[in-house]
């Protein structure tokens, strides 16, 4: 019995779910409203920032449901064109930080990496197990410039703190 409900609960919250997705990309003339229909499927997919496919985009086509295509171009386009600003500026992060032009193997420690830098860029101090990360990667150039970095960080602290910032130097 308690797997009844389950089911039916969860179909219930299909069901809202399938309702919801409808009018947020405008499909709400679609009579179909079974949470195992192909636009449930398909909205679903857009939802969670999955490419549709040639044949799914021609399925919309075929209901009619020519507002929810453009819907879906729109966001995936502004989908691609955010990817290609975070890409520029992890381009221009790693540059800033000495990190080395490799080969494409380098790309699967982006997802590490990315976070450490723009951290360390935004002000805040790494830890250590960042550092050591760094260091094991191969990106000896980059912790030296984060520990300089570091250093005139604290130096500049301790100026303001003893009200000493009218001095330009940084010996």
């Amino acid at each position: 019995m308690t797997t009844a409900i389950n089911t039916d609960k969860e179909y219930q919250n299909r069901l809202k779910q399938f309702t919801s997705l409808k009018s947020k990309y405008q499909a709400t003339k679609y009579n179909d409203s079974s949470p195992s229909s192909l636009l449930y499927l398909i909205l679903r997919k857009v939802d969670l920032g999955i490419e549709l496919t040639e044949l799914e985009f021609s399925w919309l086509r075929e209901q009619e449901l020519f507002e929810t295509v453009e819907i879906v171009c729109q966001k995936q386009q502004s989908k691609l064109e955010e990817l290609i600003k975070l890409e520029n500026e992890f381009s221009h992060l790693k540059s800033q930080y000495q990190v080395p032009k490799t080969s494409g193997a380098f790309k699967n420690i982006s997802i590490i990496l990315y976070p450490i830098l723009w951290k360390f860029h935004s002000g805040n101090a790494l830890t250590n197990s960042e550092i050591e990360w760094l260091k094991n990667n191969g990106l000896g150039g980059t912790v030296a410039l984060v520990h300089k970095v570091e250093l005139e960080r604290h130096f500049f602290a301790l100026k303001a703190k003893y009200q000493a910032t009218k001095y330009q130097g940084s010996s």
